[in-house]
Order: structure tokens, then sequence, then C-alpha cells
């Protein structure tokens, strides 16, 4: 079994989109940021210096719309929300390093540099254009990406005809150039069905992208370097946050840092970023990013959520209810990535008990309890240890190397289910070891030394694996073991053969059983 080993030292650039800031933060933004953070507590548990971006779109037709709606200048509405983003992401324990803004004047001053450097190029050009326009997507469709009752897909609405003059990127130039990328280079798009989605897309004639607004009807934009009468596309706009925040175009660009990007998104953008922003960076001669990879749609009752549809739904009210980091759980263990998943607050409560509650929460809770109880301090060595101990130590190595290669193969889900079944081959032993009866013979003491400290090992390595998604979980059971509140988030190249463990007095209280809420009464 090949497992892509991640090496010490090694840098890394994890990025989510930046948020619309149309709507709060839904289950839909919280699944991305999640799995990035994630991805990131993962590579730095290995020795990654690992730098993680997110932040907010600001800009766009969308947004002065609700501004005007709200009675509020297009500023002071965009403030508002992109605060409500970085305030709850920083509240269910996000660990991005840049939290990057559309409207803050370095992105300005870059989207402009970009711009002119394209038009000196002879890569804009100016011309008249009438088609489809979907205000929700912000863009012109093509009949082909309406569905069958002509509407667009993702906002269920029809699209205005509109006629103006634009400028537009001549993307077209560079189908070739990024057909033979996609070719070269396998990994460039995952899961694989999403790379062959795009180059089906690019054996029809690529269109030229339309790059501008004129201010007649959209002011709340950046203004075009060489013609102020138009502001800039919002897609344009945004997609160059991922360059500029490693210091482009400025003398202190890190370009080692940009090399190795990663882009985490959703399907919905998956054009915006394998197409118009590839493109956008072979006429500018950068670099193409590393990785794109691409998650399927959170639904619910069968649509995907968003605000629009009346659908949301609140990863803090779950978080409120539930338990901080159960929602990180849930996420990363239902959803085979790269394809769609349903939402159910039923599923939701179901994987809390099952693998949470009755599972680790269940087994810390019963060792604990045991040890504490009639030990206080553990203590074995190597030689006392019998095969069905060693058996399920030995478990300890195989689980993180299938949690590795989940993680390598964006299978995320394979790795939180092989940590599971970790799990239950803990309670199996526990069963069969039988420590209860063990603590009421005195001739068996230092045989229940032995359970316990077999016991207390596997609940460490389990800390340390799941550290990436439950770091709450992993610092209580770090507390309790006496090893530092952050000690199993750096542990992630090997495990602590400890020979004594030395408990404190709280029993850690992982995970409540989880409940239903009431239905109300209306009779």
């Amino acid at each position: 079994m090949f497992i892509p080993m991640l090496t010490q030292g090694h840098r890394s650039y994890i990025t989510t989109p930046i948020y619309y800031v149309n709507a709060h933060p839904h289950l839909g933004h919280s699944y991305t940021t999640i799995l990035a953070d994630v991805v990131k507590r993962h590579r730095s548990q290995r020795g990654e210096k690992v730098t993680f971006l997110t932040g907010t779109d600001e800009h766009g037709e969308k947004i002065q719309q609700m501004a005007k709606a709200q009675g509020k200048e297009p500023q002071t509405f965009v403030n508002e929300i992109s605060h409500k983003f970085r305030s709850t992401w920083e509240k269910m324990g996000i660990s991005f390093d840049i939290f990057y803004r559309t409207t803050s004047p370095d992105h300005t001053g870059a989207v402009q540099f970009a711009l002119q450097k394209l038009k000196d190029r002879g890569e804009i050009v100016f011309r008249e254009y009438e088609g489809k326009y979907c205000v929700g997507c912000e863009q012109f469709l093509n009949d082909s990406e309406l569905n069958e009752r002509g509407l667009c897909p993702d906002h269920l609405k029809a699209p205005e005809a509109r006629k103006e003059a634009n400028y537009f990127f001549l993307m077209s130039r560079y189908q070739g150039a990024l057909i033979e990328h996609m070719e070269k280079n396998p990994k460039c798009i995952r899961p694989e069905h999403y790379r062959q989605e795009m180059l089906s897309f690019l054996r029809q004639p690529l269109t030229d992208l339309c790059i501008s607004r004129p201010k007649e009807r959209l002011t709340w934009g950046i203004e075009l370097p060489f013609d102020s009468r138009f502001v800039t596309y919002v897609w344009f706009d945004a997609l160059l946050n991922y360059l500029v925040a490693t210091g482009w175009p400025g003398e202190g660009w890190d370009q080692k840092l940009w090399e190795t990007v990663h882009h985490l998104i959703a399907k919905d953008i998956l054009k915006a970023h394998a197409i118009y922003w590839s493109t956008i960076l072979l006429a500018l001669g950068v670099q193409l990013p590393s990785e794109l990879h691409v998650s399927g749609y959170w639904l619910v009752e069968g649509t995907k959520m968003s605000k629009s549809l009346g659908n949301a739904i609140q990863p803090m009210e779950l978080e409120a209810q539930y338990g901080k980091d159960t929602l990180r759980f849930y996420l990363l263990r239902e959803m085979s990535y790269g394809l769609d998943s349903t939402f159910t607050l039923e599923g939701y409560i179901h994987c809390l008990n099952a693998y949470l509650a009755n599972g680790i929460g269940n087994f810390v809770s019963r060792v604990y309890t045991i040890a504490k109880k009639n030990l206080g301090t553990v203590s074995l060595s190597e030689s006392e240890l019998t095969e069905t101990d060693r058996k399920l130590l030995l478990l300890r190595v195989k689980t993180r190397e299938a949690w590795d290669l989940g993680f390598a193969e964006l299978k995320y889900q394979n790795a939180i289910k092989a940590w599971c079944e970790l799990v239950t081959s803990c309670d199996l032993y526990v069963n069969e070891m039988k420590p209860w009866a063990l603590a009421k013979d005195p001739s068996q003491i230092q045989r229940l030394h032995v359970v316990m400290g077999v016991c207390l090992r596997m609940i460490e390595a389990l800390g340390i694996l799941i550290a990436p998604v439950l770091p709450t979980a992993a610092r209580e059971i770090a507390r309790a073991l006496n090893l530092g509140e952050h000690a199993l988030e750096s542990m992630g190249t090997h495990f602590e053969d400890r020979m004594r463990f030395v408990l404190t007095e709280d029993t850690p209280k992982l995970f409540p059983r989880a409940q239903m809420p009431l239905k109300e009464n209306h009779s």
C-alpha cells in the first residue's frame, strides 16, 4: 500500500472560496471551511507549515441591490456580513491564517494592475454582446447551461435578456493550452470525474469572458484602470484573491508558497476556477494551481442548500445544541468527497450517538472510571503484554496508515470509518478483558494495570488521530492524561508507548447522547 508521505518542514497553501456576502454562513459554506481546517491540522500535525486562506467576496450587482433594499451603503452592508463570516469561523475554532476581503485597498490595486497588464498585452478587447444574464450568478449563461425549463440550475430563475457593450478577456486563446495542462496533470482537478467534466466542456468552442459591467447599472465594483465608465466583473475581481494574498504582484511575492496552492471548492464554482481562473493565470504568465479539490453539494430534501431557496442550515445553531466539533465529525464522515450528500437532523443525531457518545465517549468514560477508581496511577511494562494486548496496540499503526491514505486520496470518509473501527476494537478488548472483574481480585492487580495501560495508550492514539477533526475532544483527552492541553495535536508521526499514566481527578466527559427536539403539539 503506497501512501504519499508529508515532508517535515514542507510548506503548503490551502484556500477555501472567498464567500459571497449576500447571505450569512450556512452548512454549505461550513463544509468547505471545516474541511480546509481539518486538512491544515492534519498536515501541521505531521510537520508541514500550512498557510490557510478564507475570506469574503464583496463586490457585484447582488450586493448593490441588497444594500439598497436595506437602506445601507454597500460598504456598511459588506462590513456587517463579512464580520459575521469571520466571527462564525472564529467561534467554530477554524484556524485560518488569512481572512481576505476584496474591498481592501491592496486587492483593488492588484486587480487594476492585472487588468492593465492584460489590456497592454492585447488580451482584453471592447465589443457589444447580447445574451441571457442571470443576476444570481452575475454572468451571461449559454442555453446549454440552463435546465430543461430554461432556468438557471442554481437559482431556479429565468435569466434576463441583456444587450450591452463591455470589455472581454480573450479566454478562447488559451483553450488548447488548458486542455494540454489538464491532460498532462491528472491530479490538477480531483476527484477525477470533475477533470473529465472540464475536459468535456473544453471540447466545445470556448467563448471569451466578459470582464466588465457598465456603471450605469452597477457602481459597486473595482473601476477599470483604462475606462472609468466600467467596473470589473465580480468573478475576475474575486479570483485574484488567492494570488494577491501571497504578495503578488509586488516584490514581496512568495512564489514558492503560491506553487503549493490547493483550492478547495464546491462543484457549483468548478468552471470559474478550472476555466476562468486558469486562463487568467495563463495570460498573466503565472503558474497554475497545484490542485483543485471539488466537493459535491449538501442537499436538504433533495435540493442544494441556499439562502434564496430558504433551506439553509445554520452551523452555530447545531453546535450550540449538540456540542462543539460534532458538526465537523458528521460532515466528514457522511459525505463521500466529490458526491452530493443529504443532511437530515435524524442522521446527524444518529451519527453523534453511534460514533461519539456511544463510541469514543463511552470507551473513554468506561476506562477512565475503572482506572481512576482502582489505580489512580497506571503502570505497565512491555514484558507483561500478552498477544491479545499487542494485537490491539498494533491496530494503531494500521489505522494510522488507513487514516493517512484516506487523506491522500481525498476519501476522508474512509479515514473516519477506520478510526471508528478502532474504537469498536477497543470496546471489544474491554469486554473481553473484563477490567471490572480484575479490580475485584487482589491477585489480578498487576494485570489490571496492564489492561488499563493498554486502554490508555489506545485512548491517546485515538485522540492523536482524531485531533484534526475533533480538536476540542483531543484537548480534553490530553488534559485527562496529564499530557498538556495541546499535546495530542502535535503528535502525528508516532505513538508514545508510555509505561506510566498519572490520571487527573475528573473523568473526561466528551459527548453526551443527543436527542431529537420535541415536536410542538398544535392540537
